[in-house]
């Protein structure tokens, strides 16, 4: 027993020192981006760069985890704590699953084949998402990496049970607090594979094994834990209405769609707004329309919703759900993970099929599930890319573990030469694959540092002069990333403000604003010498222009300086009294 437990754990030090070092050779080949905005907003609420000091309450991550991510900013300020650990988190997943091979009771060959796929099919995979990571995804490697823990679990030495249990544990606590609704979504494959661990039959005598209610009783414990210290931090009247206001904007502007001014115009007149507060909502300039608060945000939503239920009945919002997840599984960006998860299953099923039958039925209970969650999220219309990519991610280690597990235990049943051209055969397979994306992702992230970093390096440039405020349009900043992530960046406060975002009117936002000396975002434009509309590529103003011309006919819209970012111009433009 005590040498098993040695093995495990040497094996679980050399899994971490395999990935860490793969995870080594990918940053300093490729690099890590920053796939989209609300990272980049995370990260600057953690690091100090949004409101001044570094703070925990990252809206969509737990505070839990929140808090300890911003503790290190205080130690070091240059570094970029929450990008290396959303990154390295994909890394700490492979090592778990590299943890399960080298653990293995396996010659030497082996376990050098297992290290050889687990490293390929990560490199086909993830090396996209590792390069240009994101929250999401990040949780959904956790969660799934547990599941494949997890299903693979038997019975071994005590100290290596506890070890992997409380990896498993460890695992799922950091995927609530990154993501809950990925927690949720890897949630049935969990309990599932608890029924089959808990349940069980043998000679016709039903045996209840009441040690698996450990590792779920810790995990919800847990997780009880964290939503009481997120209830303490999000207390308070300014943080319950800006709950209301972010579950309104999250379904008009990511769900049922802005409400539109041509649609009805009478809705907008009762609201007392004009036309142009229509175009501003649309351009998610939330500051430049009158009296924005939660229940005007509210009102938005309802009127969304009418008008899209108006447009879209029941039935076709039906069939528009089963099209919309369907797609999902013909779209080529996902034939990465898609591909190897179908043969993965295929694999899976002739094993169950020829040496044990009773495994298919936790498998369609599995599929079931996956299933209705497909369905419902299409229905609701809420599978972005990488909310699909997770579930993904989540079916193929949930087949791999099961195919590792039925292998495992009728491996003898198969004769060595249908062993040496399945696995001769998917190691091809996927080695090319990987070299595929390797090369794919090296030319995207180049791409994607020079397009969209370019924001970055210019947010970088208008800290050096502190004095100035800089206002730009949500929508040419905020959706995307492109930050790189650096042990030396420039983490002092921005003075370059989107003119709306999912953080609006939140108490973090109202500090920032006092911070910054703004008590009121369209009065500082009009009348603070030192701030600037700011428009990139295009010497147009566009909607902005159109909207001070209309508030402010007496007022121009003057050009003051083209700021040269790289090879992209930056206009900068003031009210002229």
């Amino acid at each position: 027993m005590r040498k098993d437990s040695c093995r495990a754990g040497m094996s679980f030090v050399l899994s971490l020192a395999f990935s860490a070092f793969y995870g080594f050779i990918i940053y300093k080949a490729i690099g890590f981006l920053y796939a989209i905005g609300d990272d980049v907003i995370m990260r600057d609420i953690a690091s100090g760069a949004f409101t001044g000091r570094p703070d925990g309450h990252l809206i969509f991550v737990k505070y839990a985890l929140g808090f300890i991510l911003s503790r290190f900013y205080l130690l070091n300020p240059q570094v970029d704590w929450y990008g290396f650990f959303m990154a390295g988190t994909l890394f700490l997943a492979l090592a778990v699953i590299l943890y399960r091979g080298l653990s293995a009771k396996k010659e030497i060959l082996w376990k050098g084949l297992y290290l050889v796929l687990t490293l390929s099919l990560f490199t086909l995979v993830m090396v996209f998402h590792a390069a240009q990571f994101e929250w999401t995804v990040s949780a959904a490697m956790l969660g799934a990496s547990g599941l494949y823990l997890y299903i693979t679990k038997t019975e071994s030495g005590k100290w290596q049970c506890i070890l992997e249990e409380v990896l498993i544990w460890a695992l799922l606590f950091l995927t609530f607090c990154i993501r809950t609704d990925v927690f949720f979504m890897v949630l049935p494959g969990f309990g599932i594979s608890f029924l089959w661990k808990f349940v069980k039959g043998k000679k016709g005598v039903i045996k209840l094994c009441f040690l698996e209610l450990v590792l779920p009783a810790a995990v919800f414990v847990t997780a009880g834990a964290v939503m009481l210290m997120e209830s303490a931090a999000y207390k308070g009247e300014g943080w319950e209405e800006f709950r209301k206001f972010q579950e309104a904007r999250t379904q008009v502007y990511d769900y049922s769609g802005v409400p539109s001014y041509e649609a009805d115009p009478a809705f907008f007149d009762e609201l007392g707004l004009s036309e142009h507060e229509a175009r501003n909502l649309r351009h998610y300039a939330l500051y430049l329309i009158e009296g924005m608060d939660w229940e005007l945000m509210e009102a938005f939503c309802e009127e969304s919703q009418r008008q899209n239920n108006m447009e879209t009945g029941f039935l076709e919002r039906i069939k528009g759900g089963i099209s919309l997840a369907l797609r999902q599984f013909v779209q080529k960006e996902y034939f990465p993970a898609s591909l190897p998860m179908l043969l993965l299953l295929a694999g899976v099923l002739a094993l169950a099929f020829l040496y044990e039958k009773r495994a298919l039925f936790p498998l369609a209970l599995f599929w079931m599930a996956e299933g209705v969650l497909w369905l419902a999220l299409g229905y609701v219309g809420r599978l972005p890319e990488r909310v699909a990519f997770s579930l993904h991610l989540t079916a193929l280690l949930a087949m791999a573990a099961c195919f590792y597990r039925l292998y495992e235990e009728e491996a003898r049943g198969i004769s060595l030469k249908i062993k040496a051209v399945t696995v001769s055969g998917l190691l091809v397979l996927i080695l090319a694959g990987a070299v595929f994306q390797w090369k794919a992702s090296a030319d995207s992230n180049r791409m994607k540092a020079a397009r969209d970093g370019n924001y970055q390096l210019f947010k970088d440039a208008c800290k050096e002069e502190p004095e100035k405020l800089f206002f730009v349009e949500t929508f040419m900043a905020e959706p995307i990333g492109g930050a790189a992530v650096t042990g030396r960046g420039n983490f002092a406060q921005n003075n370059c403000i989107t003119l709306g975002d999912w953080y609006s009117t939140s108490p973090l936002d109202q500090e920032r604003m006092k911070n910054l000396g703004i008590d009121d975002v369209e009065e500082s434009i009009v009348s603070n010498p030192d701030a600037f509309l700011v428009v990139r590529d295009v010497e147009d103003p566009g909607f902005l222009g159109s909207y001070f011309a209309y508030k402010y006919p007496e007022y121009s819209l003057e050009l003051r300086e083209v700021k040269m970012i790289e090879d992209r111009c930056y206009y900068l433009y003031q009210i002229q009294r």
